[in-house]
């Protein structure tokens, strides 16, 4: 099964990482590591539709896992995005109150280790009260364990800090810079417009875009890039869209370099309306799915 296979390539980078003493070994495997992170993120958002693993229970807990890996409660960041998906790029959509923060400058690019905790505490602030009540307990065992992790982190930094260093705290910065152009990517140049209701909604097609990565990295980031393809069919296995990319005669994929060009030329990814003022998200509404 491709999803246990991901899983065990993580555990077993992650156990040779604090087996050798190499230096150059250390970097050679720091390196994976970084991407396998991006995989463990994708893991974090493909667990929130329930299709990483067929198992509910064992697909929930690998979600929350992955989730603390990058400070996020995986209950507080399923309310948020299950509404991402309903109200994509309009004043409903809960990614507003990250990107209406946004710097304009092309330079948070450098930023972007800096970035990822400051984005975690907005998942949470923004999705938190989103979570509806059969869920809030849940959402406290998620905090639990981020508690729980982060003192893991400090005990093993204690007695192992090669070990941290080299499978957690320098792949997160080289994740964390690779990742941001395909953050970026998702929705970039959107034009932000009001809710409407669901029967009104956007096609998600020309609202996203597909990234295509070089062979392997797309496997090690579980196909994470493909994004248009993702808002199209949601209920896909990660380890399918690349085939349904394939199949799709409209799909316009670009590849990673040729978006930092534009990204570049055009820079970072605002929330603004079609003339190019700000757009100013509408939290009201925060029902969530109690699934």
């Amino acid at each position: 099964m491709p999803s246990v296979l991901f899983l065990a390539v993580v555990v077993a980078n992650t156990s040779l990482i604090a087996w050798v003493d190499t230096p150059w070994l250390l970097v050679l495997l720091t390196l994976p590591q970084a991407l396998l992170l991006g995989g463990c993120q994708e893991t974090k958002h493909v667990c929130v539709h329930g299709t990483f693993l067929r198992h509910r229970g064992l697909n929930d807990a690998v979600g929350t896992v992955c989730a603390a890996l990058f400070g996020v409660n995986f209950v507080a960041y399923r309310a948020l995005h299950y509404q991402h998906h309903r109200a994509t790029c309009t004043d409903a959509d809960p990614e507003g109150g990250l990107y209406a923060l946004s710097w304009r400058t092309r330079w948070i690019w450098l930023l972007a280790p800096i970035e990822l905790p400051w984005v975690a505490f907005h998942i949470n602030r923004i999705g938190w009260p989103m979570v509806p009540p059969g869920q809030r307990r849940r959402r406290a065992a998620a905090l639990a364990w981020m508690v729980m992790f982060a003192v893991l982190v400090g005990i093993a930094a204690r007695h192992a800090p090669q070990t941290v260093l080299f499978a957690y705290a320098v792949p997160l910065a080289l994740f964390s810079w690779f990742d941001f152009v395909l953050t970026q990517a998702e929705h970039y140049q959107v034009d932000i417009v009001p809710a409407a209701p669901e029967a009104a909604a956007r096609p998600p097609g020309p609202l996203t875009l597909d990234i295509v990565l070089p062979l392997g990295l797309g496997w090690l980031t579980l196909h994470r890039p493909l994004h248009r393809v993702h808002h199209c069919h949601p209920g896909l296995r990660w380890f399918e869209a690349p085939r349904r990319l394939r199949a799709d005669p409209t799909a316009t994929p670009m590849s990673y370099a040729a978006f930092v060009r534009r990204w570049l030329a055009a820079g970072p990814r605002l929330w603004l309306r079609a003339d190019g003022s700000p757009a100013t998200p509408d939290s009201t509404d925060r029902h969530g799915h109690d699934a």
